[in-house]
């Protein structure tokens, strides 16, 4: 059998990974974005053909230094919003172990990296790592845009 595609597709949706990863105290990694003004997770879009718990941790790396596996990262949800009109898959993804610690790599898009609380996190958030942040510690954010959740079994 033989399978073939419709041609090039045209874009319309964005895919991603936002990242929660902790330290030893259980406090989440942030960082400033001097560009859009909030604090985020770790992450981004994913490359062609990459699987999302690839991406979290290749963005990972990238973005603050800290090194993890992919079997590390554990696939919790798809989250689906949309921003400008255009469909927004957010992979969350929870890093359970890495290696270095946290630095400023791209800083264009990024001031700073700090751990803090789940439970007294600063504003404002950026809505795909609210989301996934939701995801980790659901019922510590209040109200968050909406979002479609879809659980992953086994997560």
């Amino acid at each position: 059998m033989t399978y073939a595609d419709k041609g090039r597709p045209s874009p319309h949706a964005l895919t991603g990974a936002g990242v929660a990863v902790t330290d030893a105290a259980g406090r989440v990694l942030l960082g400033w974005s001097k560009k859009r003004g909030v604090w985020e997770l770790p992450g981004g879009k994913n490359d062609a053909g990459e699987g999302f718990a690839e991406a979290a941790v290749r963005e990972l790396a990238e973005e603050t230094g800290l090194r993890a596996e992919a079997e590390d990262a554990r696939l919790l949800a798809l989250l689906m919003d949309s921003v400008h009109g255009i469909p927004r898959v957010t992979a969350a993804v929870r890093v359970s172990a890495y290696k270095g610690e946290p630095s400023v790599r791209e800083p264009e898009l990024i001031d700073r990296w700090e751990w803090h609380d789940p439970a007294a996190l600063p504003r404002p958030l950026f809505t795909p790592s609210a989301h996934v942040i939701d995801t980790v510690w659901p019922g510590l954010l209040t109200e968050l845009p909406p979002v479609h959740r879809y659980p992953l079994a086994g997560a």
